[in-house]
């Protein structure tokens, strides 16, 4: 009734200890409550509440909303002569008063409802004479200013009935479970003589107490004519533990469901708007968040982390762990995240989106498609030819040389096949190609980062820089919008107490990709899932594109898809980033996903399309054409190992050599030529009598220190002219790169016998290595 008056502004009171002054603004620190928003196939969304967050947990409740026996059982046992005097009971203050001069201090207070009122609000607890006084000429002031329903409905709303519970409205709820219009005359006496003392009379702590304090409630209403003595004994009957709901927490956050979501909403509430607004504000704040979505992502995550940890693929004890975030590919509306499996308690980090400083985990070749797109942007097209033969990068001083899972991924491969394979090094060609400053821009904006976050080095094509599942599963969604980035929202809007829209977000859209670019995106992804590496995400009648990732050792697994409607990302691994046991993302994470997006496509009734249109045409010469140009930066090329020369197509071994711009690149190798075969022999024939050989020499670079063939790390080497076949056969064995610094290694879980599983290229190099060094990436 008067909640605005009260809740809502200026309660000028006038301080006549003071002479006429205005009182600081009062406004009630109250509940803000969080919910989630249903979406149903008709357009009509419903309201779940999942979270609170206070400082004094406090529902406002309007006096026609509140029983009249509340208020009739409040009257009689703190004040009942209320409705007579005009804001203290001169003749209880007597008694009091004689009560604590013959005790010499101030024992007995023969308190008001309004004084109460005034001591709850604006002064302190301490009993001293002065602060006695301020609250009588301050109680004196209330009674002129509003009348009795309005104090009366200030107090219920005011005072402080235990368990953190402000207010009639949440201590119905805390207590019983329900509204106070809902409460039995047991319930409503058991409340109304709580303020006194909450600890004491507590039914959670002292139950005997609490029955006692409610039987004085009782006798004081039939006192007073509220109730007759049949009732009285009714109520008395009533059994109260049973109907209990489970004690809450006194104060901080309470998250129902999704408590994940829910902490990280009120983090980024708190971030926009101040801790002080989000825990008093008493806002209802309307989330993206799907209940039912949600719970679906629980369900499907759970079954498979439990079953893993049964394995012993990934750790026991709540170490092994997974995620799931799930987006709206056209809104950017955050429908589900689960941060982890297992009591929330215990475990807490939210893996989904854990933010800085750590930010997530490494992506692997899930972090591939961003390189595509980028490549694509740049003139390539899903036709264009890469090699995936062997490859050596200089980093500052050191030769990275990164390299495919498998030795059968070489020769050549188009863009569209080496995605759907996983090819690592056609990844590390093209980011080469396009340069890694283009890749990290393109990426940074997909994913709605900064690009800081993000690495501008070679092993960025395999995904070295950490991201979140929320930040893929955005970034993916732009695959799927055509090239739109919806940016992440995890609300839509905010209401006060009253109702009133306070803060409306709307949606923020940007194109990232253009059109063709993210048609044939969407095109290679479905190849992916159609004939690559992520076959065991395939949903009947529904399409759907993605990518796999892995990480070096197993350490993540990780599957991002999306549908025309909904753009999700599932990352398994160990807390303390140890290895898995045969991890792959096909494996670990497809199947989740591939399992809850069918149910909730099915629950949502979706139906959408992919854009439709025209994909990318290449206007870029492939990387492995005779037309290809050399680059700012320098140039990579084939080097016979044996002789360190330029290799020629009857090199056996050779590998990839960076060449800075300008450098003098080696002359072709001498030492491996094609033999000639003389006319009319065959094969494995001499063709000719026995005899001497005709006298044939060759140059060979040497070692000055061993003797023996050069390698890239002999510090003087010489050049000799010997006949066919008297060259050394061996390479200098005398100088050897230096040796990288060691890594911890950690216990494996694999028993004997039993290899690290994994897909084609899905394991990225988190740092450079050395010439002969190799880290195979999995997909």
């Amino acid at each position: 009734m008067f909640i605005a008056a009260w809740a809502g502004g200026l309660v000028g009171l006038r301080g006549a200890f003071q002479g006429e002054r205005q009182l600081v603004d009062y406004r009630p620190r109250l509940t803000t409550q969080i919910y989630s928003t249903e979406r149903h196939p008709d357009g009509e969304p419903t309201h779940t509440l999942i979270g609170q967050v206070y400082k004094e947990n406090r529902q406002l409740v309007r006096l026609r909303d509140i029983p009249r026996e509340l208020q009739q059982a409040t009257i009689a046992i703190e004040d009942h002569r209320f409705w007579k005097h005009r804001g203290i009971s001169p003749r209880d203050m007597l008694r009091a008063a004689w009560v604590n001069l013959r005790g010499g201090t101030m024992r007995q207070g023969a308190s008001t409802l309004t004084q109460q009122l005034v001591r709850n609000i604006w002064l302190s607890h301490e009993r001293t004479w002065d602060r006695k006084l301020k609250e009588i000429l301050l109680s004196i002031e209330v009674e002129r200013r509003f009348s009795k329903q309005e104090i009366l409905e200030m107090y219920l709303n005011e005072v402080y009935y235990g368990h953190g519970a402000y207010g009639i409205g949440t201590a119905a709820r805390t207590l019983f479970g329900k509204q106070p219009a809902e409460l039995t005359l047991g319930e409503v006496t058991l409340l109304a003589g709580l303020p006194r003392a909450p600890a004491y009379y507590s039914p959670f702590n002292y139950p005997d107490h609490a029955k006692k304090r409610r039987q004085e409630v009782l006798a004081a209403m039939q006192r007073e004519g509220y109730i007759t003595s049949r009732q009285a004994e009714a109520a008395a009957d009533e059994q109260i533990q049973s109907r209990l709901q489970p004690e809450a927490q006194a104060v901080g956050i309470v998250a129902r469901h999704a408590p994940y979501f829910t902490h990280l909403v009120i983090r980024v509430l708190c971030q926009q708007y101040g801790v002080d607004r989000v825990y008093e504000g008493g806002w209802r704040v309307y989330t993206t968040l799907d209940k039912r979505i949600q719970e679906i992502a629980e369900d499907e995550l759970t079954g498979q982390v439990e079953e893993l940890r049964k394995q012993r693929r990934i750790k026991g004890n709540l170490v092994g762990q997974g995620a799931l975030a799930c987006v709206d590919v056209h809104t950017g509306d955050v429908l589900a995240m689960v941060g982890g499996v297992g009591p929330y308690e215990e475990i807490q980090y939210n893996r989904a989106h854990p933010g800085p400083p750590g930010y997530g985990r490494q992506p692997g070749s899930s972090f591939k498609p961003y390189v595509w797109a980028a490549g694509l942007e740049s003139g390539y097209g899903p036709n264009s030819v890469f090699s995936a033969d062997p490859l050596a990068i200089r980093v500052g001083r050191d030769i990275w040389q990164p390299k495919n899972y498998s030795a059968g991924q070489s020769g050549n491969y188009t863009l569209r096949r080496a995605l759907a394979d996983s090819v690592n090094l056609v990844a590390v060609r093209l980011l080469q190609k396009i340069g890694a400053k283009k890749v990290v821009g393109y990426a940074a904006r997909m994913l709605d980062i900064p690009e800081q976050r993000l690495a501008e080095v070679p092993a960025l094509a395999l995904g070295v820089s950490n991201l979140s599942p929320l930040e893929q599963a955005s970034g993916y969604a732009c695959f799927a919008s055509g090239g739109l980035r919806a940016r992440r929202r995890f609300f839509t809007r905010i209401e006060n107490h009253r109702g009133e829209v306070i803060v409306d977000n709307p949606l923020q859209v940007t194109r990232v990709l253009r059109p063709a670019t993210a048609l044939s995106m969407i095109s290679m992804l479905k190849t992916v899932v159609t004939s690559g590496t992520g076959t065991t995400a395939q949903i009947r009648g529904v399409a759907a594109g993605g990518k796999t990732g892995t990480t070096q050792d197993g350490r993540d697994a990780w599957w991002v898809g999306f549908t025309p409607d909904l753009s999700a990302a599932v990352w398994v691994g160990n807390n303390d980033n140890k290895p898995m046991r045969s991890s792959s993302g096909r494996r670990f994470c497809a199947p989740v996903w591939q399992k809850f997006m069918k149910r909730v496509t099915e629950m949502l009734q979706c139906g959408g399309e992919f854009p439709k249109g025209k994909g990318v045409v290449a206007t870029r010469p492939d990387e492995v054409g005779e037309e290809e140009e050399e680059e700012d930066e320098g140039v990579v090329r084939p080097i016979c190992t044996a002789s360190g020369r330029r290799a020629t197509a009857y090199c056996p071994q050779t590998t990839d050599e960076f060449f800075a711009a300008g450098e003098d690149l080696p002359g072709p190798c001498t030492m491996h030529r094609k033999v000639a075969t003389p006319a009319g022999s065959r094969p494995g024939d001499s063709g000719e009598q026995p005899g001497p050989p005709a006298e044939r020499t060759i140059r060979v670079t040497i070692c000055q220190d061993s003797g023996k063939l050069a390698t890239p790390f002999c510090p003087q080497t010489r050049e000799i002219e010997v006949p066919v076949g008297s060259a050394p056969t061996g390479s200098c064995d005398l100088h050897t790169p230096p040796a990288p610094p060691p890594q911890p290694t950690a216990p494996s879980d694999a028993g004997p016998g039993e290899r690290q599983e994994a897909e084609p290229g899905d394991q990225p190099v988190i740092e450079p290595t050395r010439r002969d060094e190799s880290v195979n990436e999995l997909p």
